[in-house]
């Protein structure tokens, strides 16, 4: 029963990791998603995204854009997605009594060093209208090298979180688009997510408020292997308001992971773990709605703007259950998002188009619900982008989009096992809190 209820509690700090993991570097839009693949619009902060059919991307962006096309279309792009994530302590041992020591016991935790890292990801798509009626369209994006890791993470503050993660995620959306008139397109997505992940976090062990007895060093859990496929449905459309407006309006439902894991947990003060168990936690990412607006202010510049909202406020928390037979939730306390961009398209000649925009996503939680697994505040994304078009009709372009995540500010903490229950905490924001994306992209 002892063993039990302390895997009860190291699993909840682990899959606290996961969780911020999978929804960080998931392929989505506004908010805590990312939705940028190096397409063309993205070089405009994806301002204007559901409104604008002008290459195959709209397979992503609005499927019911599809039918506004012409022609069939097809684009490949990649992405190179750098980021940095420095933390820096207010608090720290012995200064404040509950705050997180270092690995040794004896002095204070570090600021964990520099958590980001450098990613590649990449994406196809294809769109056709089939004739004046109907059109079909398919969206494929892969992120393959997503990881965060601290430097320093055996003495990092937050290591109760997580230390070191390594994610893999494929999304495939088939899409059927029908036009109801010469003005109206509608469409039908239904979208199959595949993740896996391999994930490091320490576990905090008993110490003696009074220092008599001896520090109890941190044990590791180590979880491997996870992996999870689920299904998910879209509704779409695009309008043609009047010769120069043009409006697109997306739906996507929730997405449910079961992520079924192998975890091996070596316990605080060493000693001989339970083996390889089996753990599993169920994950819902939010339903969105999004819209975006086009308007051609003259035959070479375009308006461009969206408004985004995300039901994080359906993210209270995450079920947590062992093959050893326990069970519990992690609370995570977020509320809703939403999404804010406007930005501008403009033709130069026959050849070349450029896009520039900025776009505000608002804060998804608060101080004492935040985690150094998942710093994430208000943000800011600043971008911009060129597209050349080609004797032959193809389009080659690069984007490069900078997003500011903000200082998150953390004001939380924890309870260490054992009889005593002390607390633990973990108070500062981040210094540097930046994600650069390069993309290109090839479309025919």
């Amino acid at each position: 029963m002892v063993f039990r209820f302390m895997s009860i509690r190291i699993q909840g700090r682990l899959f606290s990791g996961l969780v911020a993991i999978v929804i960080g570097f998931s392929a989505q839009a506004g908010g805590l998603y990312i939705g940028e693949f190096g397409q063309p619009n993205q070089g405009a902060s994806r301002a204007g995204a559901n409104a604008i059919a002008e290459d195959a991307s709209t397979a992503f962006q609005n499927p019911a854009g599809t039918m506004f096309l012409g022609e069939s279309k097809s684009m490949a792009t990649a992405i190179v997605i750098d980021s940095k994530s420095k933390f820096d302590q207010s608090e720290t041992f012995p200064a404040t009594a509950s705050a997180v020591t270092n690995a040794a016991g004896d002095g204070p935790a570090s600021n964990g060093g520099d958590a980001g890292s450098t990613a590649l990801g990449g994406a196809y798509f294809y769109a056709n209208p089939i004739n004046d009626t109907w059109g079909w369209s398919f969206a494929f994006a892969s992120i393959s090298g997503a990881s965060l890791e601290y430097e320093n993470g055996a003495d990092f503050a937050g290591r109760y979180w997580a230390t070191k993660v390594d994610l893999l995620t494929i999304s495939a959306a088939p899409s059927i688009s029908y036009k109801v008139s010469e003005n109206l397109s509608i469409a039908a997505t239904l979208g199959l997510t595949f993740g896996q992940l391999d994930l490091d976090v320490a576990i905090p062990g008993p110490v003696d408020p009074n220092g008599v007895l001896p520090y109890v060093k941190d044990g590791l859990a180590e979880i491997s292997d996870g992996d999870d496929l689920a299904l998910s449905v879209g509704v779409s459309t695009m309008w043609q308001a009047t010769d120069e407006t043009r409006l697109g309006l997306i739906y996507n439902s929730e997405i449910e992971l079961d992520f079924d894991s192998d975890l091996n947990i070596t316990p605080p003060g060493g000693g001989i773990g339970p083996g390889q168990i089996g753990a599993n936690v169920e994950i819902t990412w939010p339903q969105t709605l999004r819209g975006s607006v086009a308007h051609d202010y003259s035959d070479q510049l375009t308006l461009l703007a969206s408004v985004a909202w995300e039901d994080w406020s359906a993210f209270k928390d995450v079920p947590i259950t062992t093959s050893t037979g326990g069970g519990s939730a992690l609370p995570r306390n977020y509320r809703d998002t939403w999404h804010f961009a406007v930005g501008l398209r403009w033709q130069e000649g026959p050849r070349w188009t450029y896009y520039t925009g900025i776009a505000y996503d608002t804060d998804p939680t608060k101080a004492s619900d935040r985690t150094a697994d998942m710093p994430l505040d208000e943000q800011w994304r600043y971008s911009a982008g060129a597209t050349y078009e080609r004797d032959n009709g193809h389009k080659i372009g690069g984007v490069l989009t900078y997003a500011d995540y903000g200082d998150a500010d953390i004001d939380n903490g924890g309870v260490r096992p054992g009889p005593g229950g002390e607390t633990w905490t973990v108070k500062g924001d981040y210094s540097t809190n930046r994600i650069i994306m390069l993309g290109l992209n090839y479309g025919w």
